[in-house]
């Protein structure tokens, strides 16, 4: 098990870093434990929260978690997730809007995107891809 942790750490270190916008960031964990997928805002929160729409490619219902009006929103969410996302709610008006998941599956590697809409219509996509060992 760790050595397939540093396998896969060590390929990413070796390749060096990557950008953003070429490549999704990448998390690494186990199965049964959590995982924390970051995304902050670029534009600093006013009174307003935006909405932030985490989702995975590949699931019929690709919604992970869908934070409106300062509340999470549950009827557009993939069951598979419910009760194990949540975003740091006390970290949300500084800007940090990552998304935690826990009690991991191996199904649930993959790449994830969180879209950040806000009140004037702009986006911001961040996508982080997932990989989750035994």
């Amino acid at each position: 098990m760790y050595f397939w942790l540093c396998l896969v750490l060590g390929a990413i270190f070796f390749k060096g870093g990557y950008s953003a916008d070429v490549h999704p960031e990448k998390v690494v964990a186990f199965a049964g434990g959590n995982a924390v997928l970051p995304c902050k805002l670029k534009i600093p929160v006013s009174d307003h929260v935006p909405t932030v729409e985490w989702s995975k490619e590949g699931l019929d219902s690709d919604i992970v978690f869908l934070y409106r009006d300062g509340f999470e929103t549950f009827e557009m969410k993939n069951l598979d997730f419910e009760f194990r996302t949540s975003l740091f709610m006390r970290e949300v008006k500084k800007g940090n809007v990552s998304l935690r998941i826990s009690n991991l599956k191996p199904s649930d590697a993959g790449i994830y995107q969180c879209l950040i809409i806000q009140r004037n219509g702009s986006r911001e996509a961040t996508k982080v891809e997932l990989a989750v060992g035994m």
